[in-house]
């Protein structure tokens, strides 16, 4: 999937869900909005593939579940809920990506 031109230098994204005990938001049709907007500029694929640039966590409550277990060396973004949504779009069109939002 590298070799395409149009995508050879985007960030390769991975998403990560928590297990959905309580969620307070629609978790997956707020990665479908963030994944519409951002299609021109991220490659998503779930948390687990190699040679992932970023993640993007997404909980359903603030306890925050899916940053358990979490390979640490990559920066990641955790979202608890639909207000931290243009905060994240934000962090993720910036030239300089850095980690933990």
């Amino acid at each position: 999937m590298r070799g395409n031109d149009a995508t050879i230098n985007m960030k390769r994204t991975g998403v990560k869900y928590c297990g959905g005990c309580n969620p307070t938001y629609e978790r997956v049709e707020m990665f479908q909005r963030i994944q519409s907007r951002l299609k021109d500029q991220l490659l998503f694929f779930r948390y687990d593939e190699p040679d992932i640039d970023l993640m993007v966590l997404l909980s359903g409550c603030h306890r925050a579940c899916a940053a358990h277990d979490l390979n640490r060396a990559v920066p990641h973004y955790s979202v608890t809920g639909e207000n931290d949504v243009e905060s994240l779009l934000e962090r993720l069109t910036s030239p300089t990506v850095k980690g933990d939002l």
